[in-house]
């Protein structure tokens, strides 16, 4: 079973819509799991603990992220090799090495260009330029996310096979508005607070276009990689 997961709706809504619906009988699922470390992990380990049935072989995270490397654009893919944490003590995680080479091909298959910079997991969102570039300092990072390393500290506990696959939200020049997480999962008074401060209309259509393209980059990548996944199906099938 291969088990796409999510932090928000928005970023598995394009893939909704490419794949149409997923069958009953079929091995593909899509969950949200939930922004940063908490939610992220409870959601996570809820879809890992299931039943024999329902517990998955393989788990494909899709997200936005932000960029702290100044080379990269809003919508580039990049599929990291290494999920830093901004936590003293905590080791670097990697992806599976299987699902990682598969993302290879299917970013190549889907023709996007794909950078393999690591990840820094941070607790908040990094909303400055200045702060980017601290952590791309300090780090030695490309992006920066809110769940890479807490999901793949809870794939490797079991055993669950795990790459994330991110897509450039904002570039390291751009800001973003630090009420973002509570826009994304409708919190009342970060709704209200973007809605009674029109000065912020002209940032939030800007970030709702470059949110588009990153999800464009999204299900792209997301479609290719199924396509791939159901012809391996296939092949052991049909080799046993």
């Amino acid at each position: 079973m291969l088990t796409i997961i999510a932090s928000m709706e928005r970023e598995l809504s394009g893939l909704w819509r490419e794949i149409s619906s997923v069958p009953s009988g079929s091995d593909l699922r899509m969950a949200v799991v939930g922004i940063g470390k908490s939610r992220s992990q409870a959601g996570v380990r809820s879809i890992l603990n299931a039943g024999s049935g329902g517990t998955p072989r393989q788990l494909l995270m899709l997200g936005f992220a932000g960029a702290v490397d100044q080379e990269l654009h809003t919508g580039d893919l990049v599929l990291s090799s290494r999920y830093h944490v901004e936590s003293p003590g905590k080791e670097f995680l990697t992806p599976d090495a299987a699902m990682w080479q598969n993302g290879l091909l299917a970013a190549a298959n889907a023709g996007l260009p794909m950078h393999h910079l690591d990840s820094l997991t941070v607790d908040e969102v990094v909303s400055t330029p200045a702060a980017k570039a601290a952590l791309a300092e300090e780090y030695r990072v490309g992006i920066v996310e809110m769940e890479d390393y807490w999901l793949a500290e809870a794939a490797q506990e079991a055993r669950v096979p795990f790459i994330s696959a991110r897509a450039v939200l904002d570039t390291a020049r751009q800001s973003l508005p630090s009420y973002l997480p509570g826009l994304s999962q409708g919190r009342a008074a970060d709704v209200l607070r973007a809605v009674a401060a029109p000065w912020q209309v002209p940032a939030l259509v800007g970030l709702a276009y470059r949110a588009r393209i990153a999800r464009l980059t999204l299900t792209r990548f997301a479609a290719s990689f199924i396509r791939q996944w159901e012809s391996e199906g296939s092949a052991l099938a049909v080799a046993r």
